[in-house]
């Protein structure tokens, strides 16, 4: 039975995000794991899901993001309040992964990032992935606080200018980042996503 059974790491709040991380290979089922982060989307009542994704680049450093560079998808990170599921894809990506695109394709389920637009033009361009429902948590904080550089903040800006949270735990790692482990790498995802978890939810009061 599928269970998030990797590190558990405490909030600010006194909350825990419990995680899972999966090499996915060829015979990997990640089926389950995604219907549990949608169930637990469902019961926080908001039914968004938290996402980021991570390349590796094909291009010299100092080329952009362009729909001709050689970007390739290399992870994904999916959080909700209670859960964080990082997948470290395979390359080339397997046909297994069909489900991770059902799941972005999904109507029912509401994909929630920051500063998005150029990944979500390269899932489409480079690997025929379309998220259906994606919504860029930064712009709607600009709109819906009147700021327009919310738009353009990072998780950790985004988060401080619109919950005011404690931010030294995060800060912390960042701060050792090549020294730290890579436990406290998958902490810094979590803090992430529970982080973004919030904004969205203010933002949907």
């Amino acid at each position: 039975m599928a269970s998030f059974d990797g590190p558990k790491f405490k909030m600010t709040d006194g909350s825990y995000v419990q995680t899972k991380t999966i090499d996915v290979e060829s015979s990997t089922d990640i089926s389950p794991y995604l219907s549990l982060l949608r169930e637990d989307s469902i019961l926080n009542g908001n039914r968004a899901v938290i996402f980021d994704v991570y390349w590796d680049v094909g291009c010299p450093e100092t080329e952009t993001k362009t729909k001709t560079s050689e970007w390739s998808l290399s992870s994904v990170k999916l959080s909700t309040r209670n859960l964080c599921l990082f997948l470290r894809l395979p390359k080339p990506l397997h046909d297994n992964l069909k489900d991770l695109y059902r799941f972005f394709a999904s109507k029912f389920v509401t994909f929630v990032g920051v500063q998005i637009e150029d990944d979500l033009d390269l899932l489409r361009e480079n690997h025929s992935l379309v998220i259906r429902n994606a919504i860029n948590v930064g712009k709607l904080a600009a709109k819906a606080r009147g700021t327009l550089v919310l738009e353009f903040l990072g998780t950790r800006e985004l988060a401080h200018r619109v919950l005011w949270s404690d931010l030294s735990r995060l800060d912390s790692i960042e701060a050792k980042w090549d020294e730290a482990g890579a436990e406290e790498h998958l902490e810094a995802a979590a803090i992430e996503g529970w982080l973004i978890v919030n904004v969205w939810d203010q933002l949907s009061e």
